[in-house]
């Protein structure tokens, strides 16, 4: 039979590691960006990256996101680290596929300033939050 304080500290974990890797993932692609505007020429009509109100919305979306996935997995699944990364990738793929439409003919015409080094950095901070998110949620080396 299930302990109830083990369920019970096995959330509290899991909602002490999606805040750290919320947490990490916002500072780690805030800081992307601000490196991206300083050194490259991105329009600043291209809002995803205008300000950071997008950055720190998506990063949220993402980490909550991610945060339910990897506890159904490690609830039903009994090697859930290992299923979860293989998820993430699999999402992370995903993701830069509306990146990509940025640069077709539609995509630039819906968003303004839409440049391969804009659209470059948000696919790297895709990567990086997944990657601040992923480690912090399945312990990093495990």
């Amino acid at each position: 039979m299930n302990d109830p304080s083990d369920s019970h500290s096995r959330r509290k974990r899991l909602r002490w590691t999606g805040l750290t890797g919320l947490v990490g993932a916002i500072i780690a692609t805030l800081s992307v960006r601000s490196v991206a505007l300083a050194t490259l020429d991105i329009p600043p009509e291209f809002l995803p990256l205008a300000g950071p109100g997008p950055t720190i919305f998506f990063t949220v979306d993402a980490a909550i996101g991610a945060v339910v996935v990897y506890g159904l997995v490690r609830r039903y699944t009994e090697r859930p680290e290992r299923l979860f990364r293989w998820i993430a990738l699999a999402v992370l793929m995903l993701s830069f596929v509306p990146d990509l439409w940025l640069l077709s003919d539609s995509g630039v015409d819906a968003f303004a300033g839409a440049t391969p080094a804009g659209v470059g950095v948000l696919m790297l901070m895709h990567v990086v939050a997944a990657a601040v998110i992923v480690w912090s949620l399945t312990g990093g080396t495990k």
